[in-house]
């Protein structure tokens, strides 16, 4: 990053340097009065009647021109904390060229006075270095107006920083060497006939970068006349002093012309900042109308509380969130942050918004929906934007969350007992960047009482004066609320966030999402016994009843008990060996369609049996090799199976119609 855009990037955040460099120009001209009075006390040999009528005239110039930079100031105190970025680089060089006119009218009023030659050389050379500070501010000024982005203006902002180290340290030499200049015994300054021209070298470069600037600039025409005319100005001042000692109107003809141009930008800038606040208007009205905003969102259901916030930047960020009912016992959930601002973030954010849902009522997996919504944004991405997605759809019967992040901020959750904590999941690429991206997605078994908690960076990336909120105290916002509703927890984090950046300007939305799960209502049953060969009964005999219970013909009740003593035997005897540990059952019997789903947990080693391959039954037995003919076996008698590994369990379902 160059110099001057981490000089432009610190002024556009402290609102508060209007007013301190209102106080630097109000002291400025307090102590030239003083100075003068100094002047007027001095011996016979250097009274203000005996001030040179070139010196007198330059005063006059330069003390105008910091009275004019005042008042221009004045006018935009009220309203300091609005002003735009532009403004604020103004006035910081406003307050460097009063500094200049202040240091050349000491400077003339000391000339002459032999017993102050070393004050007459200090402010000397205190001139020429902040006469180079000036400069190169000019620059930051015309970059920030111009905009050209160009890589020629990245090789001239280099050159210009490493340039301006040069000459601010350059005027140093004439302590020991007469560089520029030099004091003579009377106290009279002269400069040096062989030298005195490298103090407008830096001034030379930076009016040539500028005028490179201009051609490589989109700005209006307009703008860069107005420009072309400020640098101008100064040329001609040169000329008309003749390069000659004692008429000094540089300084004075570079602050009034800055504010000539200021003005006629200030109104082009007005106009467009008009223009600006309505498209920033529209943006905020696309963006809040497209989210979810009446809560409770789902007062009907008590599986789940979900509630959601945005609070939008001063720049109309792309942040969105959604949540909605896939079907009746699955939840979409969807944060979300575009990368551009304005008007064409609040597209893409409807775009990308409206293509999730799409896909995902369309019964697409997480993983699958951010692969399409990826393919089809990446067809025709002509701005080249993008779009970080954490998307998760809650399996409101089961509590499994399956989500996929697509280079968004990690999700945090709350156990039942436990605290907030983040969930290091894994990141894929962000959606738009890359068509042929391959997204991945993770499963989190939710119980009864658990929360998830989703963000934007707008939280841990939100500033005061000292730095950023961060994550870590943004998990420990969070967590001093955990035990409240969704709808607190959002809230007293928002408020947290807020009071946290007092007066600083909220440069990025921030949006926030939590959901409770509260449990399914049905009749499921749970076990919980010792993964031991001889205890497995206790989790056979319980299911095996129930479906006497309820009539289930005798040979579909056989096949699911030897399916299930086929499967807990092999738990109990390979999932935690050498150690022991539990099984975990929980089945219900169905209506409709009339079935039996059992899910089967333990907490051993990771494996999936449906990846062992079948026996040939087709080979006599002593051919075949050893082991696979239980799984296989029920795999040939249930309707259905599957295996998952969630928060470090081997979960096995076996769906059966009865």
């Amino acid at each position: 990053m160059a110099f001057e855009t981490k000089i432009t990037e610190s002024l556009n955040k402290k609102s508060w340097i209007i007013p301190v460099l209102f106080g630097v120009m109000c002291s400025l001209f307090i102590a030239v009065i003083v100075f003068f009075g100094l002047r007027g006390t001095a011996s016979a040999a250097a009274t203000l009647d005996n001030l040179d009528s070139k010196f007198a005239f330059s005063i006059g110039g330069e003390f105008l021109a910091i009275l004019v930079a005042i008042v221009l100031t004045a006018s935009i105190l009220p309203a300091y904390k609005r002003q735009s970025g532009y403004v604020r680089i103004f006035v910081t060089l406003l307050t460097v060229g009063c500094f200049v006119c202040f240091l050349d009218i000491c400077q003339m009023l000391v000339d002459g006075m032999p017993e102050l030659i070393l004050l007459n050389k200090t402010i000397c050379v205190l001139v020429f270095a902040s006469e180079t500070v000036f400069t190169f501010f000019f620059w930051v000024y015309i970059t920030y107006v111009l905009k050209a982005e160009a890589k020629m203006m990245g090789i001239l902002s280099l050159v210009a920083t490493f340039l301006l180290a040069i000459f601010v340290l350059l005027p140093f030499v004439n302590f020991f060497y007469p560089l520029y200049f030099y004091i003579d015994a009377n106290g009279v300054y002269h400069r040096d006939p062989e030298t005195w021209w490298l103090c407008r070298v830096f001034i030379s470069v930076i009016v040539l970068f500028v005028i490179v600037s201009l051609f490589l600039s989109k700005e209006k025409k307009r703008t860069k006349i107005i420009i072309l005319i400020f640098m101008g100005v100064p040329i001609i001042a040169i000329g008309a002093g003749g390069w000659q000692y004692g008429v000094s109107i540089l300084y004075s003809a570079m602050m009034v012309s800055l504010v000539l141009v200021y003005a006629l930008l200030f109104s082009d800038n007005e106009k467009h900042l008009y223009s600006t606040n309505k498209e920033l208007g529209l943006a905020t009205k696309i963006q809040m109308h497209m989210l979810p905003s009446i809560f409770p969102a789902f007062p009907e259901r008590k599986e789940f509380d979900v509630y959601a916030l945005m609070n939008p930047a001063k720049e109309v960020g792309g942040d969105f969130y959604d949540f909605f009912l896939i079907d009746e016992t699955h939840l979409g959930l969807v944060m979300a942050d575009v990368s551009d601002k304005g008007v064409p973030a609040a597209l893409f954010m409807m775009a990308s918004k409206i293509m999730v849902q799409n896909y995902a009522l369309m019964g697409y997996s997480p993983k699958e929906v951010l692969t399409r919504v990826n393919r089809q944004i990446c067809t025709n991405n002509q701005d080249e934007m993008f779009v970080t997605i954490w998307f998760g759809v809650l399996d409101l019967k089961t509590g499994v969350l399956t989500a996929s992040n697509g280079g968004h901020e990690k999700p945090i959750i709350k156990r039942p007992g436990g605290h907030f904590e983040i969930i290091n999941d894994k990141h894929n690429l962000v959606v738009g960047f890359f068509p042929n991206a391959p997204y991945s997605e993770y499963k989190i078994q939710l119980e009864k009482g658990s929360k998830i908690f989703v963000y934007t960076d707008g939280i841990p990336e939100c500033r005061d004066k000292n730095g950023q909120f961060g994550m870590e105290r943004t998990l420990s916002t969070i967590q001093k609320y955990e035990d409240k509703s969704p709808t607190e927890i959002c809230k007293n984090t928002l408020a947290d966030v807020l009071e946290f950046m007092g007066q600083n300007d909220q440069f990025d939305d921030i949006t926030m999402l939590c959901v409770e799960y509260q449990g399914y209502d049905d009749d499921i049953i749970r076990l919980k016994f010792p993964a031991d060969v001889e205890k497995i009964y206790l989790g056979i005999d319980p299911i095996i009843n129930s479906l006497k219970e309820v009539g289930v013909l005798h040979a579909d009740s056989y096949k699911i008990e030897v399916a299930l003593e086929e499967l807990l035997v092999n738990i109990a005897s390979y999932a935690y060996a050498p150690e022991t540990g539990d099984i975990e059952i929980e089945y219900e019997i169905k209506d409709s369609p009339r079935s039996v789903i059992i899910k089967i947990m333990d907490e051993g080693k990771p494996f999936d049996p449906l990846q062992a391959k079948d026996p040939d039954t087709t080979l006599p037995e002593d051919e075949r090799q050893i082991g696979g003919l239980g799984i296989f076996i029920v795999k040939n008698t249930m309707d259905e199976i599957e295996y998952h590994r969630i928060d470090d369990k081997n979960v096995l379902i076996i769906k059966k119609k009865i």
